[in-house]
Protein backbone atom coordinates (compact mmCIF):
# COMPACT_ATOMS: atom_id res chain seq x y z
CA UNK A 1 0.00 0.00 0.00
CA UNK A 2 1.60 3.73 -0.52
CA UNK A 3 0.22 7.13 1.08
CA UNK A 4 1.40 10.36 -0.41
CA UNK A 5 0.94 13.82 0.87
CA UNK A 6 2.54 17.11 -0.19
CA UNK A 7 4.76 19.70 1.75
CA UNK A 8 3.63 22.90 0.32
CA UNK A 9 7.11 24.67 0.45
CA UNK A 10 10.92 24.41 0.16
CA UNK A 11 12.20 23.17 3.24
CA UNK A 12 15.37 24.47 4.91
CA UNK A 13 18.72 23.38 3.93
CA UNK A 14 21.39 21.70 6.40
CA UNK A 15 23.13 25.41 6.03
CA UNK A 16 20.29 27.00 6.98
CA UNK A 17 20.23 24.67 10.17
CA UNK A 18 23.60 25.11 11.05
CA UNK A 19 23.64 28.93 10.70
CA UNK A 20 20.50 28.99 13.22
CA UNK A 21 22.37 26.48 15.67
CA UNK A 22 25.74 28.32 15.29
CA UNK A 23 23.77 31.82 15.85
CA UNK A 24 22.40 29.77 19.47
CA UNK A 25 21.60 26.42 20.01
CA UNK A 26 17.94 27.71 21.29
CA UNK A 27 17.09 29.45 17.81
CA UNK A 28 18.31 26.49 16.43
CA UNK A 29 16.21 24.90 18.02
CA UNK A 30 13.15 26.31 18.04
CA UNK A 31 14.25 26.82 13.98
CA UNK A 32 13.73 23.39 13.08
CA UNK A 33 10.60 22.94 15.99
CA UNK A 34 8.67 25.37 13.93
CA UNK A 35 9.59 23.65 10.44
CA UNK A 36 8.50 20.23 12.08
CA UNK A 37 5.48 21.77 13.33
CA UNK A 38 4.77 22.81 9.79
CA UNK A 39 5.32 19.26 8.11
CA UNK A 40 2.88 18.07 10.47
CA UNK A 41 0.04 19.84 9.66
CA UNK A 42 0.66 18.93 6.33
CA UNK A 43 0.58 15.13 7.33
CA UNK A 44 -2.85 16.04 9.65
CA UNK A 45 -4.57 17.60 6.72
CA UNK A 46 -3.82 14.87 4.34
CA UNK A 47 -3.50 11.27 5.43
CA UNK A 48 -5.77 11.99 8.45
CA UNK A 49 -4.93 9.95 11.62
CA UNK A 50 -3.03 6.90 9.40
CA UNK A 51 -1.10 4.90 11.12
CA UNK A 52 1.09 2.57 9.56
CA UNK A 53 2.70 -0.60 11.79
CA UNK A 54 4.74 -1.95 8.99
CA UNK A 55 8.27 -0.70 7.48
CA UNK A 56 8.11 1.61 5.10
CA UNK A 57 9.96 2.82 2.00
CA UNK A 58 10.05 6.71 1.52
CA UNK A 59 10.29 8.01 -1.98
CA UNK A 60 10.76 12.08 -1.98
CA UNK A 61 10.28 14.26 -4.72
CA UNK A 62 12.25 17.33 -4.35
CA UNK A 63 10.59 19.81 -6.64
CA UNK A 64 13.21 23.05 -6.52
CA UNK A 65 12.77 26.67 -8.30
CA UNK A 66 15.73 26.60 -9.51
CA UNK A 67 19.33 24.77 -9.18
CA UNK A 68 21.05 27.24 -6.44
CA UNK A 69 21.45 24.66 -3.44
CA UNK A 70 23.50 21.47 -3.48
CA UNK A 71 22.09 18.23 -3.72
CA UNK A 72 23.25 17.12 -0.24
CA UNK A 73 21.46 20.05 1.52
CA UNK A 74 18.45 19.45 -0.40
CA UNK A 75 18.41 15.65 1.00
CA UNK A 76 18.99 16.68 4.28
CA UNK A 77 15.27 18.13 5.04
CA UNK A 78 14.16 14.59 4.96
CA UNK A 79 15.17 14.88 9.11
CA UNK A 80 12.53 17.23 9.59
CA UNK A 81 10.03 14.56 7.22
CA UNK A 82 10.86 11.92 9.82
CA UNK A 83 10.69 13.74 12.60
CA UNK A 84 7.47 14.55 12.08
CA UNK A 85 6.06 11.23 10.81
CA UNK A 86 6.98 9.86 13.95
CA UNK A 87 5.47 12.99 15.97
CA UNK A 88 2.30 12.61 14.00
CA UNK A 89 2.54 8.76 14.70
CA UNK A 90 1.80 8.02 10.98
CA UNK A 91 5.01 5.72 11.75
CA UNK A 92 6.28 4.37 15.18
CA UNK A 93 9.81 5.40 14.67
CA UNK A 94 12.35 6.92 12.02
CA UNK A 95 15.08 3.65 12.63
CA UNK A 96 15.97 1.62 9.75
CA UNK A 97 13.60 -1.26 11.87
CA UNK A 98 10.59 1.08 10.30
CA UNK A 99 12.73 3.12 7.62
CA UNK A 100 14.33 0.43 5.77
CA UNK A 101 14.96 2.79 2.86
CA UNK A 102 14.79 6.57 1.63
CA UNK A 103 14.86 7.37 -2.65
CA UNK A 104 15.11 10.60 -3.55
CA UNK A 105 14.29 12.35 -6.86
CA UNK A 106 14.83 16.01 -7.59
CA UNK A 107 12.72 18.06 -10.21
CA UNK A 108 12.64 21.84 -11.34
CA UNK A 109 9.22 23.91 -11.62
CA UNK A 110 8.42 27.48 -10.98
CA UNK A 111 7.57 26.69 -7.31
CA UNK A 112 9.57 24.41 -4.69
CA UNK A 113 7.13 21.71 -2.95
CA UNK A 114 7.92 18.28 -1.84
CA UNK A 115 6.04 15.11 -2.88
CA UNK A 116 6.17 12.80 0.06
CA UNK A 117 5.26 8.68 -0.84
CA UNK A 118 5.30 6.44 2.05
CA UNK A 119 5.06 2.47 0.65
CA UNK A 120 4.32 -0.40 2.89
CA UNK A 121 6.44 -3.23 2.68
CA UNK A 122 6.37 -6.74 4.00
Amino acid sequence: MKYKFEIHRRLPSLNDYIHKINHNRYVGNKFKQDIQYEICWEIKTQLKGLKIDKPIILHITWIEENKRRDIDNIYSAVKYIQDALVAMQVIKNDTARYVVDVKHSIEYAKESKIIVELEETY
